[in-house]
């Protein structure tokens, strides 16, 4: 079941493995979820209990997010000129492994719950654009 997003174009979904004799597999993501347009950046990210990414706003990039293990608080805040939902702020408590996108021009940050975190990033574009910003943690509601 996909969790309601109070954000327009925010995508939630919890993620599920498949288990083996020795393996565990999840996928994350495939083509015909048609959520990324390109691929431009991947990163592994362990967080630790208390420790967050603060808030950060990709002018032209798209970010797909998945917890793996762990637990975790999620903030999106919608600065997009225009959008229904703007200025509407959402925040999401996973302990499952969950995807979650970010879209391009919402204020996006996570925060680790557990001892340790696990999450795995996805974007379209790398981190170049001198147009993102970013803004400390404490700025959530």
């Amino acid at each position: 079941m996909q969790p309601q997003a109070a954000i327009h174009d925010v995508y939630i979904r919890e993620l599920s493995a498949a288990h083996e004799p020795g393996i565990r597999r999840v996928t994350i993501l495939a083509d015909y979820d048609h959520l990324l347009r390109r691929f431009g950046l991947s990163e592994a990210i362990w967080l630790a209990s208390g420790e967050g990414t603060g808030l950060r706003v990709r002018a032209v990039a798209d970010e797909l997010w998945a917890l793996l293990e762990g637990s975790v608080e999620f903030v999106w805040h919608d600065l997009r000129a225009g959008s229904p939902t703007r200025d509407r702020w959402q925040r999401l408590v996973c302990t499952q492994p969950t995807l979650v996108l970010a879209p391009f021009g919402v204020a996006f940050g996570a925060r680790g719950l557990a001892e340790r975190s696990f999450l795995l990033r996805l974007a379209t574009h790398a981190e170049v654009d001198p147009d993102d910003a970013a803004f400390p943690w404490e700025a959530r509601p």
